[in-house]
């Protein structure tokens, strides 16, 4: 099929290339290279994906469909352990809403 000119080379002779992320480190002796981990490319990537994640915490909070104080409020509870008990939210919906009500009711007597 292809013949070249120059000597044959067997496969076992072939220089492999590093794997994706690492740097290639001669050895004195002449041997083949060692890889190591490219920890600058690492540490970048992994602060990438801290900094992605914090800014994408921060757009979800700053578009979520609850108000400010409910939105901290509900993250506050969770983070205290109050759990996901479908009556405590029923409840503080009912609390909410009788509040807002009130409010709603004190402003039009008002005018």
């Amino acid at each position: 099929m292809f013949n070249s000119p120059g000597p044959s080379m067997t496969a076992s002779s072939i220089p492999k290339a590093p794997p994706p992320g690492s740097i290639p480190q001669p050895k004195p002796d002449g041997l083949p290279h060692e890889t190591v981990p490219d920890w600058n490319n690492i540490g970048l990537f992994t602060a990438g994906i801290a900094v992605g994640a914090m800014l994408g915490a921060t757009v979800a909070l700053l578009l979520a469909p609850a108000s400010g104080d409910r939105t901290r409020h509900s993250i506050a509870r969770r983070f205290r352990g109050e759990g996901d008990d479908i009556w405590d939210d029923l409840a503080e919906e009912l609390e909410l809403a009788a509040a807002e009500s009130e409010e709603e009711a004190g402003l039009s007597a008002e005018s």
